[in-house]
């Protein structure tokens, strides 16, 4: 590598996507109940978190990566 990949941005997006997540999910409750909504706190958001993070992460890396 040439040049030095800047990690930390890639760890702040991960920051700020799981807060939002977090809010997403609270705010989940005023339109879903039950399993639908355990199912959505506990699966879907963290599978969006990390698809999200890893396509923010592979643009980093070439756009930084030679």
């Amino acid at each position: 590598m040439s040049s030095l990949y800047p990690l930390w941005i890639e760890k702040l997006i991960f920051i700020i996507l799981s807060a939002g997540a977090v809010y997403a999910g609270i705010m989940l409750g005023d339109h879903l109940s039950g399993a639908a909504l355990w199912a959505t706190r506990i699966c879907a958001l963290p599978i969006v978190i990390l698809v999200i993070t890893e396509g923010i992460g592979r643009m980093i890396q070439s756009k930084y990566v030679k």
